[in-house]
């Protein structure tokens, strides 16, 4: 059958080419087959002539009775999976070598034989003409149908065939011997040696087969038996480079096959002794494992296909057929429907509800040899029986990304009602809680606990640094590590939702330092007086919880979400930048050195001298600032502060974990290696920057700073653990009402909406949300940390997102080509609970600690606000504004919106973002608002 032109490239020729004039004026010129005429005067039936040159009727309405309904009967009676199809087709010459060539498998996508029979494709969609699909159709509902054959061996089998042939006057008894042996000839897969090997020099019936699971050369002569040539990885080394890696790849299928694949083998022939197409459709009742005769993995055979038709017939009609099979057979519906049905007609009737459900494509734009491969971006449509349904249908608001930022959360109107609905849901899963930390990849789980706990510590000694500072040492770094673990190990316990992180967060140094002033405008001792707050913070958040107010979070929208999260994420980024400035205070860049050789460090101590009586001021030579510091003395001079390179070294150390942990993060979607190591790395990806380029720093050898760490476990005042609430006065107690109130909003804010975010439906979580729970937690560590002298903490938004996608679950793909698809994420609770238990035990391992640098862990802060806020939908929004429409990405979102309406909601979003920096970075309005928008980290 002429085909359309291709070009040399494998493009299709454009329709007005020459080349494709020339083939439009050879279909017209050739003459037309016509169907074959017995001397009886009778139309001969020609499986493969009669679809092309009879009129034919495709069925492929719904209504009752109609081939569609059939099939979807069928599949409603069995609902269950079934098992994955391995297929795998065969060619076969007579003029040729006459042996059996693979020339295709499938899996889930079509991969062909090529480079000299040394490869495999890369997997890619099939492409199909119509006229193999008619042809195919009519081999099914023509041809012979064998169901739950029970016929034991390949030979066997053949025999059946073959007698059926016989039976049906499709083969002539004279050309019977001639279609068995030609059905029994040897069988040559692709992990065999091409060339002279095909044939042993001693037995040239025995050919080499695909090697089996332990590396041995397989042989197979016809009688079916096996023989065992070598064993052992070893062997590989005797064979070409291309012809390893087809094995080694085998290899890696197998172990991903699930343990009920069955395979189908499609042998496709051209054979002169037959004078009209002969096929047979085969289904086993019990499927057999005829490996290594077919197919080439050792999968046992469900299925046969076989077709021998005579020279006359175009190649390219054999492949077509046998490629139309092998995509029925990889569809779900087909497949099921062939593996259930009793009536033979219903496997064609599954061809015509396929042909319902294929998308045409225009002539001229591609060929049945372009190669489309599966695409991530593309959305998977849910496979449906029929067309009306599946074209028709009125679309989705939720598969269209509608709805997926809500929550269902609603009032019981009981007392403690939302809190009894949150136990109910997270009781049956408390156990999974612990034993999914070890379920699938537990390197995944170990990975995520050690990035956790780099960047909570990072954040609670800096955040502890500050509060130290502006408390006058009423809490300080040893006060905040001691509170991460605890709360974080409580929380991490007992929450609802123990994906969310407890951390130091900007809103509650804000609040600690307007209380400190309070207090020492009143004359009362900070500690208890906080204490009290505290009191009143967990009553309030009891009062919440009891009434479900954690209800109300069901009124943050995409919008207030989008803002939040963005908020805190660019102030991530800003703050890592701002971190990296102050390293340059304590050592600056110097342009001149000859200033610093003219300026000397001197150490100025100020003393009293009681013989003069009266102050002297010592100048002393060649001290260390950090020296002349701890005497009570001022540095003076540039050399005090000369570091040199330090700082560069700081930046390019910054840089350079970001840059690693950030492609080591996206190496996962990439091609290079093996998709377990490809894991493996991203897993571990910040702590393999982390370690990497702390070498770096210890191989240059420069001073760089590093983490301060508390080296006793004592408070840093003089102060017992436990604060003496007795030591306020009592109108201290009732005061404290006021500032709890607006504490208490800031903290439910704060938690509520982090919960939100995690709790996302794009998340696919499945065990529960816990709003009313995850307060009633907050509610007892406020009061904890309050008797403790401890610092509050809430969920840390960026922190918690980061958690999550350090535990996204994808599939595991089975089929070459197939494209991971997201599954969830691994909902456990020890991730939390070891990250903050290694928190609390920090001060035990200062010395560890202390060989990370600085600039390294602010790096990974300044990943973590990169990566956060390059998934959110409203950064793709903003590049939108900046993108022509031709060149715009197809998001869903876009499709059923004006872009007027998408650049107007972006804006004033953008606005509205905007609204909260300015008032965030204006200090005397952000003092008024600290509940909402001084989200700092330190």
């Amino acid at each position: 059958m002429p085909s359309r032109s291709l070009s040399l490239a494998g493009i299709p020729e454009l329709r007005g080419s020459a080349a494709a004039s020339r083939y439009r004026k050879s279909s017209i010129t050739d003459p037309i087959r016509r169907p074959s005429i017995a001397p009886s005067g009778h139309l001969e039936s020609d499986l493969l002539l009669d679809p092309i040159t009879v009129s034919q009727i495709v069925n492929m309405g719904n209504h009752v009775d109609s081939p569609v309904e059939n099939v979807r009967r069928l599949v409603l009676l069995h609902p269950d999976d079934d098992p994955l199809m391995f297929t795998e087709m065969l060619m076969y010459e007579s003029e040729d070598d006459g042996i059996w060539k693979q020339n295709a498998r499938w899996i889930k996508y079509e991969q062909i034989v090529e480079g000299s029979f040394t490869r495999f494709s890369k997997p890619h969609i099939s492409l199909l003409h119509m006229h193999g699909l008619l042809q195919a159709r009519n081999c099914l509902k023509k041809g012979v149908i064998l169901l739950d054959e029970e016929a034991l061996g390949y030979d066997n089998i053949v025999n059946v065939v073959v007698k059926e042939w016989v039976k049906r006057g499709s083969v002539r008894p004279i050309a019977v011997n001639a279609v068995r042996d030609a059905l029994l000839a040897p069988k040559q897969h692709l992990g065999a040696v091409p060339g002279e090997n095909y044939f042993d020099k001693k037995t040239e019936q025995r050919v080499p087969l695909v090697r089996d699971e332990d590396g041995g050369a397989k042989y197979v002569e016809n009688g079916g038996t096996i023989k065992e040539e070598d064993e052992g990885d070893d062997e590989l080394e005797n064979h070409p480079e291309p012809l390893r890696d087809v094995i080694k790849g085998n290899r890696r299928i197998m172990k991903r096959m699930p343990a009920d694949a069955e395979g189908t083998a499609i042998l496709i022939g051209r054979l002169v002794q037959v004078d009209r197409p002969a096929c047979a459709f085969v289904r086993l009742r019990v499927a057999q494992k005829l490996y290594p005769t077919l197919p080439d993995l050792p999968i046992p055979i469900r299925f046969l296909f076989i077709l021998l038709s005579p020279k006359e017939n175009y190649d390219n009609e054999r492949i077509s057929i046998g490629r139309t099979i092998g995509t029925l057979l990889s569809d779900e519906i087909f497949r099921k429907v062939a593996l259930h049905t009793l009536e033979p007609h219903t496997i064609a009737d599954a061809t015509d509800e396929f042909i319902s459900q294929i998308v045409a494509v225009p002539p001229g734009i591609c060929s049945t040899q372009s190669r489309w491969e599966p695409r991530e971006t593309e959305t998977k449509q849910t496979r449906s029986v029929g067309m009306l349904y599946a074209t028709y249908r009125d679309s989705d608001p939720e598969s269209d990304g509608g709805g997926q930022h809500g929550t269902g959360i609603v009032r019981t109107g009981k007392l403690f009602g939302g809190l009894c609905q949150d136990l109910k849901t997270k009781m049956p899963w408390y156990l999974s809680d612990f034993l999914d930390f070890f379920g699938g990849r537990l390197s995944q789980s170990l990975a995520a606990t050690i990035f956790l706990f780099f960047a909570n510590i990072t954040s609670i000694i800096t955040f502890g640094a500050v509060m130290e500072r502006i408390l006058h040492h009423q809490m300080a770094a040893m006060e905040a590590i001691l509170s991460g673990g605890i709360s974080g190990m409580i929380f991490a316990l007992f929450s609802g939702q123990p994906l969310n992180i407890l951390s130091a967060t900007g809103p509650t140094l804000v609040f600690e330092n307007i209380l400190f002033e309070f207090c020492i405008g009143n004359g009362w001792e900070f500690l208890p007086f906080r204490c009290w707050v505290g009191i009143w913070i967990a009553v309030f958040l009891i009062v919440l919880t009891a009434t479900d107010m954690s209800a109300l979070v069901g009124l943050i929208s995409r919008f207030t979400e989008e803002a939040f999260a963005t908020l805190i994420s660019v102030v991530f980024i800003i703050q890592a930048f701002q971190k990296l400035m102050e390293i340059s205070h304590d050592a600056p860049i110097v342009a001149d050195p000859r200033e610093v050789y003219e300026s000397p460090c001197f150490c100025h101590i100020s003393g009293f001298d009681e013989q003069l009586n009266t102050s002297v001021i010592s100048k002393l030579k060649d001290i260390p600032a950090e020296e002349c510091e701890a005497r009570g003395g001022e540095a003076v001079g540039l050399q005090c502060r000369f570091k040199p390179d330090v700082y560069m070294l700081s930046v390019l150390l910054t840089f350079g974990t970001f840059a690693l942990a950030y492609g080591l993060n996206r190496f996962r979607k990439s091609r290079f290696f093996e998709s377990t190591f490809r894991n493996a790395l991203s897993d571990f990806g910040v702590v393999i920057a982390i370690i990497v380029m702390t070498a770096l720093s210890h191989m240059i050898g420069l001073d760089v700073p590093s983490l301060h760490v508390p080296e006793h476990f004592t408070p840093t005042l003089d102060r017992p653990w436990l604060i003496d609430i007795s030591r306020t006065p009592a109108v201290a107690a009732l005061v404290s009402f006021f500032p709890a109130a607006f504490y208490t909003i800031l903290i439910v804010m704060d938690q509520q909406i982090t919960a939100v975010i995690i709790n996302r439906k794009d998340n696919m979580l499945r065990k529960g949300e816990g709003y009313h729970l995850d307060l009633l937690v907050i509610a007892a560590l406020v009061l904890i940390c309050s008797f403790l002298g401890l610092p509050f903490y809430v969920a840390a938004t960026v922190l918690s997102v980061m958690h999550v996608n350090s535990l996204r679950i994808q599939s595991e793909s089975s089929a070459p080509g197939e494209i991971p698809r997201f599954l969830g994420v691994k909902e456990q609770r020890l991730t939390g609970f070891f990250a903050h238990l290694l928190i609390g035990l920090s001060v035990f391992l200062t010395g560890v600690i202390k060989l990370v640098p600085l600039p390294v862990l602010i790096g990974i802060f300044l990943y973590m606000g990169v990566v956060s806020l390059l998934g959110q939908q409203f950064v793709q929004r903003i590049a939108l504004l900046f993108t022509s429409v031709k060149n715009q990405p197809d998001y869903s979102w876009l499709r059923c919106v004006r872009m007027r309406r998408v650049h107007l909601f972006t804006i004033i979003q953008l606005l509205s973002i905007g609204a909260l920096f300015l008032v965030k970075y204006t200090r005397l309005i952000s003092m008024m608002f600290p509940l909402m928008v001084r989200k700092n980290l330190v």
